[in-house]
């Protein structure tokens, strides 16, 4: 699990702070437009002769809404940040297919290898394939999310965590071919 993908369940909105609806489905250019307008409105350099109190707070929600423009215009921590709004967040021990857990297993062995080997072809096409993978989980979350009934919404949280795993050893991938260059 990587820490910087979960969003606490305790964190502000991130879709409230840029004033954007709940959706998976916002294209980027929305999400872009929103967060520029947004951090116009509360750029701390607005509040240079504001009270050091007031400039201070300008900071803190400066930074926030740079947090939630963070998770927003990226499609798996929006997907996560929606879950955790419909009181599904994603646990540190969530159980997971057994079947996965071994594929997932072997292709890391195979990897090792070719690292070990120095064999930057075959990292190349793991990682082609990873990311295959991560695209047709990523647009399969769409509809799950406009569904929003309660069996899409476990699956999207399915995929979810599948797609940690995913990015995760797409990581693997970056850093033996950069290992090798």
């Amino acid at each position: 699990m990587q820490p910087e993908t979960m969003i606490p369940a305790s964190a502000p909105d991130p879709f409230a702070m840029l004033g954007l609806p709940p959706r998976f489905d916002l294209d980027t250019a929305s999400i872009e437009a929103r967060f520029r307008e947004r951090s116009r409105e509360l750029h701390p350099d607005r509040f240079i002769g504001a009270p050091a109190a007031e400039r201070a707070q300008a900071m803190v929600r400066a930074r926030a809404l740079n947090d939630a423009y963070q998770v927003v215009r990226r499609p798996q921590r929006r997907a996560e940040a929606l879950l955790v709004r419909a009181g599904l967040a994603i646990g540190d021990h969530e159980r997971l297919d057994p079947a996965f857990l071994n594929e997932i297993l072997e292709l890391r062995e195979e990897l090792a290898e070719a690292r070990v080997a120095a064999r930057t072809d075959d990292v190349t096409r793991l990682q082609a394939t990873m990311q295959v993978r991560q695209r047709t989980i990523e647009h399969g979350l769409a509809p799950l999310f406009a569904a929003g009934d309660p069996a899409s919404l476990a699956h999207a949280k399915r995929d979810l965590i599948t797609l940690r795993y995913v990015m995760r050893y797409l990581e693997e991938c970056g850093a033996a071919l950069d290992e090798h260059e």
